[in-house]
């Protein structure tokens, strides 16, 4: 007998069948097959069907499993960008190609901010609409419709990460088809290069789950039946994604770094409609669009009407502004205690681990002086680079970085986020020096609130900044860990882009904190306004900044004022009432936005006392939280051939992970082939080689030598040194490469600016004229 059990490989684009024997050779042990198989499994929207009988051991003998079969037929992708936010709207459909009635369970990944707030199937003709209501209850209604025959839906947050839902079909009839859809709201923000970036994350990477996560906990999460374990089930499907980009904005391109697409821009450049090239989207890692407006960092204020009959805050208007404030250069202070922290897990080797290497070396050589840093790699385990604590940035402990930078490879196991950051916390900051923490991590873990509570209960102390890397990383993980710690986060999607983005966050790491921060809105007749959250937003100089403000609907807004301290200097930003633009959205996405917002804010607090005020703001915009469920029930037709007497109906997961024990995953080096398939067709990435071994040379005043710039540009020795006049060699080679960085290199600009700040600092030191010097250098450069 043959059990015939399909698995895709995505390495060698080739299928094998599991016989009676190879299952024997597979093990023994359920757990050791689950670990088998997963290996073979394309992560990402893969129709996948969930072996329902457990296995038997009879007279010390395996029999496989029996399979029911959910296949995958088509998913199709709607995508409407407005402005700074984006409407999806998914629809997946599946056949259910067995003749008896399956319960279909799937995970989907959303982004960790998305607004989820609507889910419907479409059966044979007959939609189900789902509606909000609080998590015991609506679960209770879909177990109760399900034994009794009729047909249901349940879509819930996973209960220890925000950024993957578990959707749920109970009762499909046999030989039906269904098209299950699912609409969310999601924030877009503008990144260091101007570009409004908009992800779908269609990846949903295994996640490593400590051994003090709770077994009631993980179970939750993993949503399991019974003893039932998931395979891939390989047919193709269809994959389409259209967007348009509408709002009021002058568009000057749109692209993406990783598809191929079709732009058609409208006449006046205010809208576009974009497309799949005809190759078609390969759902193995997230799709990505930038949109470039012509002015992205101009202020904008939208006002979005509310529902007249609505409840709570669907009924006030609701306030979207859209700002990116300016702080001098005082604002940057030099007195900060540094933490690189540096994910070496197994999931990290390939592209990830030698693009964190080469932006530990660019973060190494941008260090000010005076200030206090350390390295502390983790993995399984964690290793510090000064065992005693942070050390003062000298040319010693400078060396000391760099020979622990040329070693770091991805050889450290598992993710344990955790006991690293306990260990931060284990001492006090040091005195009169502000503490930071830069986290470096693709993030593939369960235990996100852990972490996100530890870091939330010493943000008073440390702020937290986090670089998400690679398809599939944890939003949840990066972006809450950013929001507890009062810092700020970026995803990096294209592993060239990784040293632009953490330079970014080290700039906002070296700014000082912005004190009594202020947002004033003048109003007539007064009253009734309401920041949303409550808490005022961390603001960080050239960071794209997004506030919710309430407003009752007959109120005039006359003038918003920003405002608050940075060091020693204040600032305040004044728009006037005539610069807010007021829509009408039937979606209500600004209103949606806003409560996804507040309820981020309270699962960090993670406070019963705001548990009902939660629920109460989810039921009345219907944006899905922990403590909800969305739910719907097809009363009118008839039972599908069920009873409760009978056999529970045999389940299937499509798409969703197949979720082995991560310890086990991880202690063979974490992800292994899973992480090759994802970055399979593209090809290596070159992690800035050149501009490397120019930022190598640099010294740790950040100077570099004569014969350093004669290296890099090239150059005699006796052309450059005769060239102009100065009090120092050096300081006239550090112009000459600095002036070669601005010629080479001015599109990465934002990769080695704070290393020429510190270049610039050497040359005034040393009674040399900075610009007089640069002057000269770029003369030299542009005559031969």
């Amino acid at each position: 007998m043959n059990a015939k059990i399909k698995c895709c490989n995505k390495q060698k684009q080739a299928f094998c069948t599991v016989t009676q024997s190879t299952w024997r050779e597979l093990g023994r042990d359920r757990k050791e097959y689950r670990c088998q198989t997963s290996k073979m499994a394309p992560w990402g929207l893969i129709g996948r069907a969930q072996v329902a009988d457990a296995c038997e051991q009879t007279h010390n003998r395996f029999k496989p499993p029996k399979v029911h079969v959910v296949t995958l037929k088509a998913v199709d992708i709607r995508v409407t960008v407005r402005g700074f936010a984006a409407r999806v709207d998914a629809s997946l459909t599946y056949h259910n190609a067995t003749d008896n009635a399956l319960e279909l369970e799937f995970r989907m990944p959303v982004d960790e901010g998305a607004a989820v707030y609507k889910f419907e199937a479409v059966i044979g003709g007959r939609k189900i609409s789902a509606q909000c209501l609080e998590k015991k209850k609506a679960e209770k209604i879909y177990k109760d419709a399900v034994q009794s025959g009729h047909t249901a839906v349940l879509a819930r947050e996973d209960a220890l990460t925000a950024d993957t839902f578990h959707l749920a079909l109970g009762n499909l009839p046999g030989g039906s088809q269904a098209e299950l859809q699912l609409s969310m709201m999601m924030e877009l923000k503008v990144k260091t290069d101007g570009a409004v970036s908009f992800t779908l994350p269609t990846v949903l990477n295994p996640r490593y789950c400590p051994c003090d996560i709770s077994p009631s906990q993980h179970t939750e999460s993993v949503a399991r039946t019974g003893n039932s374990e998931t395979v891939i089930v390989s047919e193709a499907y269809t994959f389409g994604i259209n967007a348009k980009v509408q709002g009021g904005h002058v568009i000057a391109r749109i692209a993406s770094h990783r598809e191929s697409l079709n732009v058609e821009l409208s006449d006046d450049s205010m809208s576009a409609e974009v497309t799949q090239d005809s190759g078609g989207f390969k759902p193995d890692h997230d799709w990505s669009m930038l949109v470039y407006y012509t002015n992205p960092y101009k202020t904008h204020i939208i006002r979005e009407s509310g529902e007249r009959a609505g409840t709570g805050l669907m009924k006030d208007d609701l306030v979207m502004v859209n700002l990116h404030p300016e702080f001098t250069e005082e604002s940057y202070s030099h007195r900060n205690e540094i933490l690189f922290v540096v994910d070496c897990s197994g999931s990290m080797h390939g592209d990830r681990i030698q693009s964190a290497r080469a932006t530990l070396l660019l973060f190494l050589k941008s260090l000010p002086t005076g200030c206090y840093f350390n390295v502390i790699s983790f993995g399984s385990t964690y290793s510090l680079l000064f065992s005693d604590g942070s050390q003062e940035y000298t040319e010693e402990t400078l060396k000391k970085a760099l020979g622990l930078h040329s070693t770091i490879e991805a050889d450290m196991g598992g993710t344990e986020i955790l006991q690293p950051i306990k260990q931060i916390y284990s001492t006090p900051p040091k005195p009169g020096y502000a503490r930071q923490i830069i986290l470096l991590t693709d993030g593939q873990v369960f235990n996100v609130d852990q972490v996100k509570e530890l870091v939330s209960r010493h943000a008073h102390e440390t702020r937290v900044f986090a670089v998400g890397i690679g398809d599939g990383a944890s939003t949840a993980l990066v972006y809450g860990l950013a929001r507890a710690g009062r810092g700020h986060a970026e995803m990096v999607y294209q592993q060239d882009k990784l040293q632009l983005k953490v330079m970014g966050l080290v700039r906002s790491m070296l700014q000082e904190s912005a004190q009594d921060v202020r947002i004033i809105f003048d109003v007539d007749p007064p009253g009734g306004i309401k920041l949303i959250p409550k808490n005022p937003p961390i603001i960080f100089g050239g960071q794209h900044l997004i506030m919710y403000v309430r407003v009752p609907t007959s109120t005039e807004v006359k003038s918003i004022t920003v405002s608050g301290v940075v060091g020693n200097a204040e600032f305040k930003n004044c728009y006037s009432g005539s610069d807010v633009v007021t829509i009408h959205d039937e979606e209500k996405t600004l209103h949606r936005l806003a409560a996804r917002a507040q309820i981020n804010e309270w699962q960090i607090d993670n406070e019963e006392d705001v548990v009902e005020d939660m629920i109460t703001l989810s039921l009345a915009t219907g944006v899905v939280c922990r403590r909800t469920a969305l739910v719907g029930v097809d009363q009118d037709m008839k039972p599908v051939g069920h009873n409760p007497e009978a056999q529970p109906i045999p389940r299937t997961r499509s798409p969703g992970v197949s979720f082995r024990s991560m310890a086990e995953r991880d202690a063979d080096g974490d992800m292994g082939e899973e992480a090759e398939s994802v970055s399979e067709g593209h090809s290596p990435v070159d992690c800035g080689k050149n501009l490397m071994s120019v930022v190598s040379l640099q010294k740790f005043d950040g100077s570099w030598t004569l014969e350093d710039a004669v290296k890099i540009t090239s150059l005699p020795h006796l052309l450059l040194a005769g060239a102009t006049t100065y009090k120092n060699e050096t300081s006239w080679a550090t112009s000459v490469v600095l002036a070669f960085l601005e010629t080479k290199y001015s599109a990465e600009k934002d990769e080695w600016a704070l290393l020429a700040n510190k270049a610039q600092m050497f040359i005034a030191r040393c009674g040399d004229d900075v610009e007089a010097l640069m002057v000269a250098a770029r003369k030299v450069l542009a005559e031969n």
